[in-house]
């Protein structure tokens, strides 16, 4: 997402909004954190891949991304 927000930037800064500025500073600070976004519901193919991963249910991968989510609010 960092360099995404650099490019962006680099466009033409004079361009930007103070809060398109913000948005992006924001953005960069998660990838410097080592953070990114996820979707709120995971796509089928994050549960398949969760499924197969841990050999377990598709059921149990949602119950897992769910706890997840919960625990990083």
């Amino acid at each position: 997402m960092k360099d995404a927000a650099r490019m962006f930037q680099d466009v033409n800064e004079s361009m930007l909004s103070e809060r398109m500025r913000f948005a992006l500073n924001e953005v960069e600070q998660m990838g410097i954190r080592g953070l990114t976004a996820v979707p709120v519901k995971p796509t089928q193919e994050m549960l398949t891949a969760g499924a197969r991963a841990g050999n377990i249910s598709i059921e149990t991968v949602m119950a897992v991304y769910t706890a997840m989510l919960r625990a990083a609010d």
